[in-house]
């Protein structure tokens, strides 16, 4: 199994039903059910509501628009409670946690309907909400957060990637990378491609991953250069103007940047972008 941000890319798309029989909400009951299942659930797993808050479009979309379900993050690293408490929750014992990507779901109540609440275990609250963070500007454009994602997934891919061990003909056995993971930060980890006979496979074995920063203008000026803070590449727009700038650290890159992250963009079937298409 690869890292969890990679599955995020092709697992997890805004709106996934992961909890059978719940429906979209709209932005006015997703401000008032959110924070109230947040303050739930920093009482049941005896937080601080500093450490439980919602994320993600939900409530911040056009008044027009339905969101797919509530996300919530969580700093705690018992996943244990985290389980036991979103289990508890659950209404009509409608609950699933998707193990690759370390998410919690569960169905809450409504009104007369059920909605899907995603329970998203992190490392630093801070972070999670930057990462994230779904901007009115988006928004507006009809973009996610996950488009400016595909970009700091891109651009993570490329920025320094090392090969530690190859096949005679050239062929990557074993590389050492960074990732950039939404829950846990900028990570560098390394993974095998090696199957039997020294052989490539087309999996890949997590060797290992390590934090490099869960501060957000610290993976800023790491993955675009020493200029660039957070609140500089918070927006797809902005974020794309600093892979574009001359000062972007990687600028050698960019080409593989950008089209990898259009064919993220059109992975997840998410509106193509026309300053990227």
């Amino acid at each position: 199994m690869d890292f969890k941000n990679f599955l995020l890319e092709t697992l997890l798309t805004e709106g996934g039903r992961a909890v059978k029989g719940t429906s979209p909400i709209s932005q006015s009951d997703a401000r008032k059910l959110g924070p109230q299942l947040a303050t739930q659930l920093a009482r049941e797993l005896k937080l601080s509501g500093s450490k439980v808050k919602m994320v993600g479009s939900a409530g911040k979309k056009p008044e027009d628009q339905l969101s797919g379900d509530i996300d919530i993050a969580v700093e705690i690293d018992d996943l244990e409670a985290v389980k036991e408490v979103v289990e508890k929750l659950a209404v009509q014992g409608k609950f699933k946690h998707m193990k690759g990507i370390n998410i919690y779901s569960f169905a809450a109540q409504n009104g007369e309907q059920l909605v899907q609440v995603d329970v998203i275990p992190v490392s630093s609250i801070k972070f999670a909400i930057w990462s994230y963070a779904a901007t009115e500007d988006d928004l507006k454009q009809g973009l996610k957060g996950a488009h400016r994602n595909e970009l700091f997934f891109a651009i993570a891919r490329h920025a320094d990637p090392k090969v530690l061990k190859k096949t005679a003909d050239g062929k990557p056995l074993e590389i050492e990378r960074l990732f950039y993971d939404l829950s846990n930060g900028l990570m560098r980890g390394k993974r095998s491609y090696e199957g039997k006979k020294g052989q490539v496979t087309k999996g890949a074995k997590v060797l290992s991953k390590d934090v490099v920063s869960a501060i957000p203008n610290e993976v800023a000026k790491y993955l675009f250069g020493d200029g660039f803070a957070a609140k500089d590449v918070e927006t797809f727009d902005s974020t794309l103007s600093a892979i574009q700038s001359s000062d972007f650290r990687y600028k050698e890159q960019r080409d593989e940047i950008l089209d990898t992250a259009l064919k993220g963009i059109k992975k997840k079937e998410l509106k193509i972008p026309k300053s990227l298409g």
